[in-house]
């Protein structure tokens, strides 16, 4: 599938090549820049052919041709998919718990990748499944998907820099403060387990939470990470001695719930193509 971008070029791009513009003016990847030098009409000026070191001037039209040949390496299954928002340039998926994100051992084909190679194919898009932001297997709420390789670079550069924000919804034992937050850097202390821990020499990490209400023990919050560290979230409510209810790496497997109760409540994010403000929120909820 072709997804063409035409930018017009101002007087803050005058005079610069055209490499310069789709490096530093739209922040395009040096791999996704090569690709589309040597495809047959990757970027026209004007309509014309050129080369990446053509100068460009204030009144110009710049198109990118983006001709997504990649092909899926994940099985297409058909599936149950919540969609949130869509367009030609991304997707925000409301993934189920219990349900991974990838294929994996033991979950080849009943992953949240195998439903949306299912569901692009279905609808002449291309189905290379480009995800931008992750969730463990029990963790349930909003995804963000890339539909091609222009998006995904620029939501990828969003999320480095910490600009994609995002709330979740988590139930912890005990009673927690009105709010807190937890400024402990994350470890993986050994590569044969999937565990992390809190270390001075791990990374940095800050996890930001405020409770909504307090019963039986239990509490409810409202949960903003700075980062997004694995497992962050679960690491750093053990670390306050408020494990996620179900929490089997982390705390109580034998607390009666049947998977930690975390839920990615809403997403923020700004569109890579038409620079709107988005905020995504999920239809369901653990409360």
């Amino acid at each position: 599938m072709k997804r063409t971008f035409t930018f017009l070029i101002n007087s803050a791009s005058n005079g610069k090549t055209v490499k310069s513009f789709l490096q530093n003016g739209i922040q395009l990847s040096n791999s996704e820049i090569k690709r589309l030098k040597y495809s047959e009409d990757g970027f026209l000026l004007n309509g014309n052919r050129v080369f990446v070191t053509a100068i460009i001037h204030d009144g110009d039209t710049l198109s990118i041709n983006l001709s997504d040949n990649k092909k899926a390496a994940i099985n297409p299954v058909k599936g149950d998919l919540e969609i949130l928002f869509e367009d030609n340039d991304l997707m925000v998926v409301d993934k189920p718990p219990f349900m991974p994100v990838h294929p994996s051992k033991g979950h080849v084909d009943d992953s949240l990748a195998n439903i949306v190679i299912s569901y692009l194919a279905d609808n002449n898009d291309n189905p290379v499944f480009r995800c931008v932001t992750r969730l463990d297997r029990n963790t349930s709420g909003v995804v963000l998907l890339a539909k091609n390789s222009f998006s995904h670079d620029r939501l990828r550069k969003q999320l480095i820099e910490h600009k994609i924000i995002k709330i979740y919804h988590a139930i912890v034992h005990g009673e927690t403060d009105r709010e807190g937050t937890v400024s402990a850097p994350i470890i993986r202390p050994d590569t044969a387990t999937i565990k992390r821990e809190v270390s001075p020499d791990g990374i940095y990490a800050v996890t930001n939470y405020k409770t909504i209400k307090t019963e039986n023990d239990i509490s409810f919050v409202e949960i903003y990470p700075e980062t997004g560290r694995t497992h962050q979230i679960r690491v750093h409510m053990a670390y306050i001695d408020h494990p996620l209810c179900g929490d089997f790496l982390y705390g109580d497997e034998n607390d009666g719930y049947k998977r930690h109760m975390l839920h990615a409540y809403e997403i923020s994010f700004t569109h890579p193509v038409t620079g709107e403000e988005l905020t995504v929120r999920s239809k369901h909820d653990i409360w």
